[in-house]
């Protein structure tokens, strides 16, 4: 009898792990224009989404960032616009916040398509 419950268990255990390990982000690359742009932490997809690291992903686009620490917020801008990105908008990862890529792109006048020949979103220069 003990033996089953340890069987059951065990099974319990494995289908936990095999369930988790489905979730695991994707690495993936970020093109600006035609130009691959590395970041580290790695941009990465996760539930769908495309996340990169907020300053690197904003330089990228030829942008500045501003962070207000009281409303846990970046302030990411271009000579012509602004895009506000809560910290709930994103992700963290290793200590960096990790951004929505089409959010931020799109929020600055930039077309963001996916490349899945490449594995790499791409946003228009």
């Amino acid at each position: 009898m003990q033996r089953a419950s340890h069987l059951v268990a065990f099974g319990v255990l494995l289908a936990l792990i095999l369930a988790t390990a489905g979730v695991a982000d994707e690495l993936v690359k970020v093109y600006v224009g035609n130009r691959y742009v590395p970041m580290k932490p790695d941009a990465r997809v996760r539930n769908g989404v495309t996340y990169a690291p907020l300053r690197a992903a904003a330089e990228a686009v030829g942008a500045t960032v501003k962070w207000d620490a009281a409303d846990r917020m970046a302030t990411i801008c271009t000579a012509d616009r602004c895009a506000p990105i809560r910290q709930n908008q994103g992700i963290m990862v290793g200590g960096s916040m990790m951004i929505p890529v089409r959010l931020m792109s799109e929020a600055l006048g930039r077309a963001v398509t996916w490349d899945p020949a490449a594995r790499a979103v791409r946003i228009r220069g």
